[in-house]
């Protein structure tokens, strides 16, 4: 892939820019989850009327039509301006083109817009107690009544669900089946009291994911996405997108992260250290790296139209570099990291799950090693 700007590509670039020093959205509130939840819904939301809620969407959807490259350029620049992520990420990342590809013209005019506003926020319930990286062994389970689907089951790891509005469900409607072909995927209404949801605190005293206990839910049959029994393939979709789409934005997040630790350094004189100095050199190669791994990826998606098994690559190589960036701030920056309420301390506490969430590191060597390097299953 080129790299270098065409004329368009860098009028898009400045356009950008430009919205983005006239539209600033200051400093996200710490320490209060639900104000800092409505402060990226009202960025979203102040994306949404400028027109950069999803550049990389369809103009007849509210996109932009944006090509790879301006879709890169876009997450460059917002993370360059430290702008947060929109409160409605999963739903503009995986809900919104997962529809796009699988849903009913009928379910795109009904579920892309609110998407797009932040006014119906998405959370996506794959994950359960005992199928977490084998998405395939789901037991929640679907049977139908009349119009409807009724919903029973258990679901953990639940980003943002105590503001979701509709979910992305895998469930199983078929139990004789075989395990990969007995699932469907439902796009279920939260606001129903069959649906309870249980914050998961972390070790950062935030509940950012939740468990989601569903009692007989009920499910329309026109909020199936993809049809019976073809849940796996449209899981899929909303799987590749999740790898691809949230690598780019991650990479550039780490950058601003070591530049940083670097000024960090600077400023205390840890810099002249040798072993200090390597270590950060280590990272700036790292996160080079990563960055050139986030374009292929971009690239494997021009040439074939949709993302492939290379984003694992990526979200693996991002996970354990961040650990490492935020374990070396504590070295740098000494006991005074890891006060509370210092960003370092709660950076380090957070990093701890990066090597879990969106696929465990273990899963995403094996896809590397089958679908990537070819190499034979033991």
């Amino acid at each position: 892939m080129d790299l270098t700007f065409s004329d368009q590509e860098i009028e898009f670039r400045d356009e950008l820019r430009g919205w983005l020093d006239a539209n600033r959205p200051g400093e996200e509130p710490r320490g209060d989850q639900d104000a800092a939840f409505e402060f990226r819904k009202q960025w979203q939301r102040s994306l949404f009327e400028g027109g950069w809620a999803a550049v990389h969407w369809p103009q007849e959807y509210g996109g932009r039509d944006a090509s790879l490259m301006q879709s890169a350029i876009f997450f460059e620049e917002m993370g360059k301006a430290d702008a947060p992520l929109p409160a409605n990420a999963l739903g503009l990342i995986l809900a919104g083109p997962t529809i796009m590809a699988w849903g009913t013209e009928e379910q795109k005019e009904r579920f892309l817009l609110p998407i797009l506003s932040a006014e119906e926020i998405w959370c996506q319930g794959f994950s359960e107690p005992e199928a977490g990286s084998d998405l395939a062994a789901v037991k929640t389970k679907a049977v139908r009544d009349g119009d409807d689907w009724v919903v029973t089951g258990q679901k953990v790891w639940t980003s943002a669900a105590q503001y979701s509005k509709w979910c992305m469900l895998v469930v199983r409607t078929d139990p004789d089946a075989a395990k990969h072909k007995g699932l469907s995927y439902f796009l279920m209404d939260m606001e129903q009291d069959a649906v309870q949801v249980r914050p998961l605190v972390q070790i950062t005293g935030e509940a950012e994911f939740n468990e989601l206990f569903i009692e007989e839910a009920r499910v329309p049959k026109e909020n199936v996405l993809g049809g019976e029994g073809d849940g796996w393939n449209v899981a899929l979709t909303t799987l590749m997108n999740e790898r691809s789409g949230l690598g780019f934005f991650l990479q550039t997040r780490l950058r601003l992260l070591l530049d940083r630790l670097v000024e960090d350094a600077k400023a205390n004189g840890r810099i002249e250290d040798p072993v200090v100095a390597e270590a950060l050199g280590e990272m700036h190669v790292r996160t080079e790296t990563l960055r050139f791994l986030a374009y292929r990826g971009l690239s494997i998606i021009e040439q074939h139209g949709q993302p492939g098994p290379e984003g694992s690559l990526t979200k693996w190589l991002w996970s354990e570099t961040n650990q490492m960036l935020t374990q070396l701030a504590v070295s740098v920056c000494g006991p005074a990291a890891l006060t509370e309420g210092e960003a370092w301390a709660h950076d380090l506490l957070r990093s701890r799950g990066n090597t879990i969430e969106g696929g465990t590191t273990e899963i995403l060597k094996n896809i590397v090693a089958e679908r990537v390097l070819g190499l034979p299953r033991k």
